[in-house]
């Protein structure tokens, strides 16, 4: 009976451990262009690299000054695989400068599968950079961990 615990035991550890192993750290930065008011359309760099485009679904004055972006994102990498991402709010922080904003994702964008090496992927990603309306320019930098649901 005890040589039976130990043997679940180490079997639930090593199950564990796979499990972990399984998410890894990504970085990058992303550059896009707004192509219409409501839609940019660009490149990620990186762990993710390929192409990313957003859809703004509503934009939303807050109170303190700053607006809240409510997008949708569109990601495919350079390996022909699609990231599913939540919809998810960024945060635009005004400067002195006229249309010109600090940005981020303050509770980051989830991952929630997708095709090919993100099938079962989940995974937070937070990003930081700046909005330029005046040029219609976004740069952002982005870290965070994908789990791969499929052994990678």
């Amino acid at each position: 009976m005890r040589r039976m615990l130990v043997v679940c035991l180490l079997g639930s550890a090593s199950l564990f451990a796979r499990a972990a192993s399984n998410c890894h750290a990504v970085g990058g930065a992303v550059s896009t262009n707004f192509v219409n008011a409501t839609t940019t359309s660009g490149t990620a760099t990186g762990d993710l690299a390929g192409s990313i485009g957003v859809s703004v679904l509503s934009i939303t004055p807050n109170a303190d000054g700053t607006v809240t972006f409510h997008n949708q994102h569109t990601w495919v990498t350079s390996t022909g695989d699609t990231i599913f991402v939540q919809d998810a709010y960024a945060t635009a922080f005004p400067t002195p400068v006229a249309n010109f904003f600090a940005a981020s994702y303050l509770k980051g964008v989830v991952i929630a599968g997708g095709t090919g090496r993100f099938a079962k992927a989940t995974g937070n990603i937070s990003s930081w950079g700046a909005v330029d309306l005046n040029t219609g320019e976004v740069v952002l930098r982005y870290a965070g961990t994908v789990c791969y649901g499929n052994g990678e």
